[in-house]
């Protein structure tokens, strides 16, 4: 699953928060610092890999890496010298899905065999997301509509029809693709075994343009928008909690701990930022813990397996699970 860290950059260094508790109960704590630039452009895209436990990360100068099960993770390679514009994986068939300017295409990652090009600038695009049934990549084109690709035997699939003008998001859970486009309000839902495509008729408020972030078990959805942040159980469709947020929140799911991190600012027009965890059951969300925000810790979030990556002042923050929640587990 592919997600943008760079939501709200900005040059002013915040102070620190607060915790809730006591520091031993944090759920997380900074396990690295990495540079956020290398070679004068920015990392801006982000993609995990749970089989090899590496995040990689995409600038135009090309695919780099951390591998988190190291002690003190640093920044590698580049393994792909190509100007990237969005990377997603697709573990069970140990690929890396790329698009830049110009092509669109894929590196083996468990193999030593060179970048397969799909397509070219036709299908340039922000948008992909990996369907794991069906083990197919969608890819959401302003050109072409939505794109499905066979993983597995590298082959294009159908291209669906969008309802509208173009998907301005794509999440994927097991057997569903979500998608909103620019000129209508609501989700739409691809069903991955037929590819038909429906509207989403949420119970409860719910508005679009949203962010996205999806528990990747299907069970819930998230989304950030205006002043809000709502869960919907997507077994039933339904909003199970809505809660008031400063502008431009955002949130990264970790699967792993079944908790989601929501990062704010504390006040309109104020550098302070706010880091908390929530459990999510069907109750709605319950706040876990306020984190302590680092000095040079911004709002932009990235969701991983067992953590979350949080932007900073030209560095990217790693967060894993604090060492005695890993022995209490």
């Amino acid at each position: 699953m592919s997600r943008v860290l760079w939501l709200r950059l900005g040059a002013v260094l915040l102070a620190s928060g607060f915790i809730y508790g006591r520091s031993d109960t944090a759920p997380y704590t900074q396990k690295a610092r990495v540079p956020a630039i290398v070679d004068g452009q920015g990392l801006t895209s982000f993609a995990f890999d749970p089989v090899d436990q590496r995040l990689y990360a995409g600038s135009r100068n090309g695919v780099f890496w951390l591998e988190l099960k190291e002690r003190n993770p640093r920044l590698k390679g580049p393994m792909l010298r190509k100007p990237i514009g969005t990377i997603e994986i697709a573990p069970e068939t140990g690929k890396l899905f790329y698009v830049t300017p110009d092509e669109f295409g894929y590196v083996n990652l468990r193999t030593n065999e060179p970048p397969r090009i799909l397509g070219g600038r036709q299908w340039r695009t922000a948008r992909l997301a990996y369907e794991p049934t069906r083990k197919e990549m969608y890819i959401a084109t302003k050109e072409s509509g939505i794109v499905v690709y066979d993983t597995e035997k590298g082959e294009r699939g159908p291209i669906l029809e969008e309802p509208g003008w173009f998907a301005n998001v794509l999440e994927a859970v097991p057997g569903k693709v979500f998608f909103s486009v620019a000129n209508k309000s609501g989700l739409f839902v691809i069903d991955a075994d037929t590819h038909k495509i429906s509207p989403w008729p949420v119970a409860g408020k719910f508005e679009t343009p949203a962010y996205l972030d999806a528990d990747p078990t299907g069970k819930y959805l998230f989304a950030t928008y205006d002043r809000y942040l709502v869960a919907i159980d997507i077994p039933s469709a339904a909003v199970v909690a809505r809660r008031t947020t400063a502008a431009g929140a955002r949130i990264a799911f970790d699967p792993e701990r079944r908790l989601l991190v929501v990062s704010e600012y504390d006040k309109p027009d104020h550098p302070l930022i706010k880091l908390r965890a929530f459990s999510v059951d069907a109750n709605g969300l319950t706040e876990v813990a306020e984190l302590r925000n680092p000095t040079d810790g911004f709002i932009g979030l990235e969701s991983f397996r067992g953590g979350f990556l949080q932007q900073g002042h030209r560095t990217l923050l790693l967060w894993t699970a604090a060492p005695n929640q890993l022995a209490a587990r």
